[in-house]
This record gives structure tokens, C-alpha cells and sequence, in this order.
């Protein structure tokens, strides 16, 4: 019998990393002129080892949750529900953070934003935190 993949958890400090992520930036990361995000978005899935390490000393081991440790702005961002189109980790839309285009669909917790796509949405983020 072929083993099931691995399916993983949010962390439980999720619900307290997505206010601090509204709280720093309150418009659309991909597109501010959508308004207020309404989703908080994983540009990456996977902890670098230096956090999976990290995570071990604080016991919080690596096994299948996401992070735990979201850096906002850097791990995740704050998108509209339009940026955020998502149909089993894939979209249709061009505008969609889960456009095959932008979103490397690998599974679990392999699965994760393009470099490229990354970085713009870590440069747009902190732009709009830092503006008044």
C-alpha cells in the first residue's frame, strides 16, 4: 500500500501571526489598489535549516507544521482575497499568487512562491509598512 503524503498543520501561534502581519501592513501586498488584505500568504512553506535547527532547541521539532516562526514581511504577507485565487494550490488567474507562473506546486510543505515573485512581494510590503 503506497504511503499517504504527509499533510501538515499551521502552527498555534498562526491566528497571532496573521494580526501582526494586518497590523504592520493594511493593504494588498501584490496589489495595494485592491484594498485591505484579507488573507495572509506563505511565500514559503519549508523552514530554512538554520530555523529547523533553531525550532529544536526551542522544541518546536521540524515534523510536518508550518513554521511557527513567520517572519511578516519576509515569510508571509497580507493579500486580498482576489491575489490569494486558489483552487488545490493552483490558479487559473493572472493576478493569482497561485498561478502556476509564481507558485511552485511541489506538495506539502515543499510548495512555495518563485525567487522572483518573493522578493517583489517582500519589497512591496515593507515599502507599504514604512509609508504613512
Amino acid at each position: 500500500m503506497p504511503k499517504s503524503p504527509k499533510k501538515f498543520e499551521y502552527a498555534s501561534n498562526w491566528p497571532r501571526t496573521c494580526r501582526r502581519v494586518y497590523r504592520l501592513q493594511s493593504r494588498c501586498t501584490n496589489n495595494p489598489l485592491h484594498g485591505r488584505p484579507t488573507v495572509v500568504h506563505h511565500l514559503h512553506y519549508r523552514r530554512s535549516l538554520l530555523r529547523r535547527i533553531f525550532g529544536i532547541f526551542l522544541l518546536h521539532f521540524p515534523s510536518a507544521s508550518v513554521s511557527g516562526y513567520e517572519i511578516p514581511g519576509w515569510d508571509c504577507v497580507g493579500v486580498c482575497s482576489s491575489c490569494h485565487e486558489n483552487y488545490y494550490g493552483r490558479s487559473s488567474s493572472h493576478s493569482s499568487l497561485h498561478h502556476p507562473n509564481v507558485w511552485v506546486q511541489f506538495g506539502g510543505l515543499n510548495n512555495h512562491q518563485t525567487w522572483i515573485k518573493a522578493t517583489e512581494l517582500r519589497i512591496k510590503f515593507w515599502i507599504l509598512a514604512l509609508m504613512p
